[in-house]
Parts: structure tokens; C-alpha cells; sequence
């Protein structure tokens, strides 16, 4: 059997009080901190739902935009130059980064920055013009639902991992911090307990020791009461049959 740990502390009334709020702020950061993992862990599944559905959309609008691709190429018999020529100097979609807070955990949010821009007629595609709109508007809507799910799967790391941070702190106060405490908690107790005994042993101890003193200072005034009572009858006997001079000797051995 393993022994427990404890503290290295003073065994002592005011270590004693020192423990108990340790332990009570202990527990209030274990409710504390299970509250928050319990929170993170539900935002989580929110987060691993909602990826699996824009995953699926995903793929089904990758899908419908490559088959409107192939068929905006067939009627216009290939536009990806004159596209790559249009192109301006400023990006037509911008992402932005937000920061969110869950449960205490600031996570990013990404997101489409700036208003949309309308769709404009290509030049020198009017036989496939309306082919390549739809086309761009099907990579478009890709591109806002992969911006959706890269910034799911983004707080999704940040938050399995101050989950992680979480559940381990949980996991410290509860296997490792808060027995350490009760059982120093305990250790001081016993340790009070066993002082107090001594001290009652002790105390029991003198008391017996003056008893005895007493007795024996009783026994030796009695005594010593005995002895002048002698001494007076003595004297008196002396007085009632001596002489004169054996009265003044034997007065003169009393003084």
C-alpha cells in the first residue's frame, strides 16, 4: 500500500486553518474548472456537428462547380486567360479574422470581409457569358463555406486544447492537489490529538505528584504535632514533680 503525501508543515492550530482554506479554494477551482470543461466539451460537439455539415455542403458544391466549370470551358472553348487578364490589383474577397470567447478560451473567427461584389459581364463571352456567371458563383459560394470551415476546424484545435489544459488542471485537483490536502489536514489533527493526550498524561501526572507531596506534607505537620505534644506533656511533668532547678535546666533546653 502506497503511503500518502502531505504537506511539510507544522502540525498547529493555525496550520490547521491555513489547510481548511486551502482546501475549500481548491474545491471552489475544481467546480469551477469542471464547469468550464463541461462547457468547452459541449462547444466542441457543437463545433465537430457543424463541420460535418459544412463539410458535406462542401463537397456537394465543389461538386456543381466543377461540372459548371467543364461546361462554361465547352461553351466559351476556354476563358481562364481572359479571367487571369481581368484580374485587378485588389482581391475581390477578403477574409477577416474576429476573436470569440468561449467559457474563458478566446478562439478566431474568420469571415467574409467587405461587401459582395456584383458579378459584371465578362467581354468576348456573350456566346458563354452567363455559363461563367454561374460558375463564379458556385466557386464563390465554395469559397465562403471553405472560409467557414477553416475557421471551425481552427477553434476546434484551440479549444481541444484548452480542453486538454482543462481537464488536466480538473484532473490535478482532483487526484492530487485535494487528498495532498486532506490528508496533511488529517496529519495535523492526529498530531493535535496526540499532543492533547500527552498534555492530559502530563497534567494528570502533576497532579498526582502534588497529591503525594500533599500526603507527605500532611504526614510530616501530624507528626511534627505529635512530637510537640509530647514535649508539652513532658514539660507539664516536669513542672508538676521536679524541683526548682530541674524546672530552670529543662526550660533553659526547651528554649
Amino acid at each position: 500500500m502506497s503511503e500518502k503525501r502531505v504537506l511539510k508543515v507544522m502540525p498547529s492550530r493555525m496550520t490547521l486553518q491555513i489547510m481548511k482554506a486551502k482546501y475549500k479554494g481548491a474545491a471552489k477551482g475544481y467546480d469551477l474548472l469542471k464547469k468550464k470543461a463541461d462547457a468547452i466539451k459541449n462547444f466542441l460537439h457543437k463545433i465537430l456537428r457543424k463541420i460535418l455539415v459544412v463539410k458535406e455542403r462542401v463537397g456537394k458544391l465543389t461538386q456543381v462547380a466543377s461540372v459548371l466549370h467543364t461546361k462554361a470551358s465547352w461553351a466559351t472553348g476556354g476563358f481562364n486567360n481572359q479571367v487571369i487578364e481581368s484580374t485587378k490589383a485588389e482581391a475581390a474577397f477578403k477574409v477577416t479574422a474576429l476573436e470569440d470567447n468561449v467559457a474563458g478560451v478566446k478562439i478566431p473567427v474568420f469571415s467574409r470581409a467587405g461587401e459582395d461584389i456584383e458579378v459584371v459581364q465578362l467581354v468576348g463571352l456573350s456566346r458563354g457569358g452567363q455559363q461563367v456567371t454561374h460558375c463564379r458563383k458556385a466557386y464563390y459560394a465554395v469559397a465562403k463555406d471553405l472560409i467557414e470551415l477553416a475557421s471551425l476546424k481552427t477553434q476546434l484545435l484551440v479549444l481541444d486544447e484548452a480542453f486538454k489544459v482543462t481537464n488536466r488542471r480538473v484532473n490535478a485537483l482532483d487526484y492530487v492537489v485535494m487528498p495532498m490536502i486532506m490528508n496533511t489536514i488529517k496529519y495535523i489533527n492526529d498530531e493535535l490529538d496526540e499532543l492533547e493526550r500527552e498534555e492530559f498524561a502530563r497534567l494528570k501526572k502533576v497532579k498526582d505528584n502534588m497529591t503525594k507531596r500533599q500526603a507527605i506534607q500532611q504526614a510530616q505537620n501530624k507528626k511534627a504535632l505529635r512530637q510537640v505534644g509530647r514535649t508539652k506533656s513532658s514539660t507539664k511533668s516536669a513542672i508538676g514533680g521536679g524541683s526548682k532547678q530541674d524546672i530552670m535546666a529543662l526550660a533553659d533546653d526547651l528554649l
